[in-house]
């Protein structure tokens, strides 16, 4: 049976750390599609980023997140980088709820434990894709628990310890150590 496992949280919380030591121990990965389509609309000079025209860069992400659901590897934990509910939590969050794509995305079902990795100052880092400060941090992280609470999930924060312990630590939640 194909599960495909969510691993969310605010920008710079060390989800792709985790995903990261996920993808070595030979588990499916799929990479945050927000980041890859922020740094493809720069390299193009397109407004089609979420600080210039939020509303369209949540649809084409919306399409985006679902071609990478649909092309879960089968019979295998699949480990996702943000999933599409992410996408809708931050359009909500900027005011931009949209209802139909919300109710394309309840057919789109991921394992019902959704892990949430917390706001983490000491790990945190900007970037040119990331420039999120800390107030919009912590409004992000409460976003993204709204939404995964809106379409059902069981949230389930990720400690704060070493990048391999939490790797251990979502491998035991789902009785796979």
């Amino acid at each position: 049976m194909t599960k495909r496992v969510v691993i969310t949280g605010a920008p710079g919380t060390g989800k792709s750390t985790i995903l990261n030591l996920l993808e070595k121990r030979g588990y499916a990965i799929h990479p945050e599609m927000a980041r890859a389509l922020i740094a493809e609309q720069q390299d193009l000079g397109s407004d089609l980023v979420p600080w210039k025209n939020h509303a369209d860069f949540g649809i084409e992400l919306f399409k985006r997140q679902k071609e990478q659901y649909l092309n879960a590897v089968a019979d295998a934990y699949n480990f996702y980088d943000r999933g599409v509910p992410d996408n809708l939590g931050y359009l909500r969050r900027d005011g931009l709820q949209n209802k139909e794509l919300e109710t394309e995305a309840s057919d789109l079902a991921y394992h019902q434990e959704v892990f949430l990795t917390p706001p983490w100052e000491e790990i945190y880092g900007n970037d040119e894709v990331r420039w999120e400060d800390k107030q919009l941090m912590l409004e992000i992280h409460a976003a993204l628990k709204d939404i995964y609470q809106f379409f059902g999930y069981q949230i389930t924060e990720v400690p704060k310890r070493s990048p391999e312990e939490r790797v251990l630590f979502i491998l035991k939640r789902l009785g796979l150590s």
